[in-house]
């Protein structure tokens, strides 16, 4: 022991204080204490009145960046002990979606502060032809954009692109029946006065052509993309 270099010594003592002031215990110790008392209560974060509107997420003083620090990924993303993400807006969005975006949600089985990814999946969010993303939040540093359209305008988006859905699915069913029923020259008239009718719908109502949406081999996911 006499033999030990006494610098060996000090520089032990000084990473053992770095990990003392550097890893949040006291939060450590509140997220396992957390994770065995938490209940799940899904009526604090949905209005009484309207089950599909979301109560205005409260951030956490707790989830703030510790001293400042940021990970060492070199990203400036502030330390965080569970995940969270917030619902980007769509410019056409269903009645079912509205109500999340700008939202803040947790992808924690539990958590007494954000309603959950089940939960609201639980209500229909995320569901068949959804196009909503999920964008990570990170409390004290990421800033959610405030949204610049309304709900009214969103519905009305929304129906006109369902609109166009159908539209596409016309076109694919009479394009497979060209390809594997009958090929005829007053059906190839029928898919050219559709592509048209698509053409002539996309500009009266300012949306994009998505002319791989028409292909009649195109799988089920696709379709709604």
């Amino acid at each position: 022991m006499d033999k030990f270099p006494w610098w060996v010594i000090l520089i032990i003592i000084f990473v053992l204080l770095i990990l003392y002031f550097v890893i949040p215990w006291n939060k450590i110790r509140s997220k396992f204490k957390e994770k065995s008392d938490l209940i799940n209560e899904p009526k604090e974060y949905i209005d009484s009145e309207i089950d599909k509107k979301i109560t205005k997420a409260v951030e956490n003083p707790n989830n703030k960046p510790m001293l400042g620090i940021y990970n060492w990924f070199g990203k400036k993303e502030a330390l965080r002990l569970k995940t969270i993400v917030y619902v980007q807006p769509e410019e056409d969005s269903c009645d079912l979606c509205i109500p999340f975006e700008n939202q803040i949600l947790s992808l924690e089985q539990y958590d007494n502060q954000y309603i959950t990814m089940s939960e609201a999946i639980s209500k229909g969010y995320h569901h068949i032809g959804c196009k909503h993303i999920d964008i990570d939040y990170f409390p004290g540093t990421t800033k959610i954009p405030e949204k610049k359209i309304s709900s009214e305008e969103q519905v009305k988006k929304h129906k006109q692109v369902l609109s166009l859905y159908k539209l596409e699915n016309d076109i694919r069913n009479l394009k497979y029946e060209f390809d594997n029923v009958k090929s005829s020259d007053s059906l190839n008239k029928k898919i050219i006065e559709k592509e048209f009718e698509i053409i002539d719908y996309c500009l009266k109502n300012k949306l994009q052509r998505n002319v791989e949406r028409e292909n009649p081999n195109i799988s089920d996911l696709k379709k709604f993309r």
